[in-house]
């Protein structure tokens, strides 16, 4: 299932450590797996192996590939994916954001709003946003602050705007799905015509049977934009042409039985697999409607038999000829056939991520008090017990200490 989902919808891709998990937006805007690893260590080999993996598996690029700062992520992305557009992640930009100002600028909530805006808004044009960047770091005092610099610099690698031409790159922005795809009978109108509340310009052309909308949410989502819809319902429009129906939204893009299928095809031809997944979908259409029908229901497995006699008669897989159970898995998988007869398996080394420190995770109450008491305690020179209090913090000493003080007070 991971393969079908990277085919229909791997034009966006996110992963993280050290479990790697390749994940994808599918025709539900869910989140679906589509590959999974376990690295020793997090280098650049580590992870250049893995994407090669990755590659062969699936046997193409994704167009953009989301992962967080991490350098050794971001040489083999460029080292393996050398046709995608690397993109950094924006949940993990704007975290960073806290440990980089002061808290009094970070708990200024005009500052935080406009910068939140400025950096999440996906119609700002470049050349917009760095003038905007620009005017935001004079008025706060920040253009020596080095962070800021920093990712100013490498602006076209997180900043929305610098994605617009990326077909589907609205999908994702962030690694937190882990943290992707790719004619209406129009009536004679202008060549093009502004929507008047929000300042959107909506272009049909009749002859070329299309329509454009400067938003661009077609060319980031894969679907038409509200802007386009309303224009094209005062014209009287009554069907969407099939170029603006992509097929990674279709209910129908996988089959459910393609999880079921024991022989994976060795074509790309992506005509032959749009004519399986059809064929499957036919299958379990013409059965929901003979289902509850048994004359029908009879009749319907009589002509599947027929069918299945006169194709095997013909002609059988050489896949199947060729190949048993065990080699079809051992190719899913990627292992090399023949399997050598004795495999040494090394226990990995432990690897912790990277940030996540040194230290051991931190103890709960009820542990801390566990070990405690476990302890051979001092003894307090002041109760002249062996008690986890000191001679200064003895609680008799101190209440000696404190009766004191109060009869003085009285006296006086």
């Amino acid at each position: 299932m991971e393969k079908a989902n990277y085919a229909e919808f791997g034009d966006v891709i996110s992963y993280r450590m050290v479990f790697v998990l390749f994940t994808t937006i599918d025709h539900h805007k869910k989140s679906v797996t589509i590959g999974s690893g376990l690295l020793r260590n997090e280098s650049i080999e580590s992870y250049s192996w893995l994407l090669k993996a990755f590659l062969k598996t699936h046997g193409k690029e994704p167009t953009l590939v989301l992962t967080d700062q991490d350098v050794a992520i971001k040489q083999a992305v460029e080292n393996v994916f050398r046709n995608s557009k690397h993109r950094l992640c924006m949940w993990h930009i704007v975290k960073n954001l806290k440990k980089k100002i002061s808290n009094d600028l970070f708990t200024n909530t005009d500052f935080t709003k406009r910068f939140s805006k400025l950096v999440w808004d996906i119609n700002m044009k470049p050349d917009v946003f760095e003038v905007k960047w620009g005017l935001l770091m004079k008025e706060f005092n920040l253009e020596d602050t080095r962070w800021f610099k920093y990712m100013f610099t490498i602006r076209d690698s997180w900043i929305p705007g610098y994605f617009s031409d990326i077909p589907m790159c609205g999908l994702i922005k962030t690694t937190s799905r882990s943290e992707n795809g790719w004619e209406v009978y129009i009536v004679q109108h202008n060549n093009s015509e502004s929507d008047f509340k929000n300042e959107f310009k909506v272009e049909i052309k009749v002859e070329e049977k299309e329509i454009n909308c400067s938003c661009e949410h077609f060319k980031r989502m894969g679907v038409l934009c509200r802007h386009a819809f309303t224009r094209m319902m005062r014209c009287g429009v009554k069907e969407i042409l099939g170029r603006y129906i992509l097929k990674r939204w279709r209910k129908d893009v996988i089959s459910r039985n393609y999880r079921f299928s024991s022989v994976q095809s060795d074509s790309v031809d992506c005509e032959n697999v749009k004519l399986v997944n059809d064929s499957y979908y036919s299958f379990e259409s013409c059965l929901d409607i003979v289902r509850d029908d048994k004359k029908r229901l009879a009749l319907f497995a009589e002509k599947q038999q027929i069918l299945l006699k006169e194709f095997e008669s013909d002609y059988i897989s050489p896949g199947l000829k060729s190949k048993t159970d065990g080699e079809v898995v051992c190719k899913l998988l990627g292992v090399t056939i023949p399997i050598p007869e004795e495999i040494n398996i090394h226990v990995p080394e432990v690897q912790s991520n990277k940030g996540s420190g040194v230290k051991k995770r931190i103890p709960s109450a009820g542990e801390v008090a566990y070990e405690n008491c476990r302890k051979e305690h001092r003894m307090c020179s002041g109760c002249g017990k062996r008690v986890l209090h000191n001679l200064r913090t003895c609680p008799e000493r101190v209440g000696a200490a404190k009766s004191t003080k109060d009869n003085k007070n009285k006296k006086q």
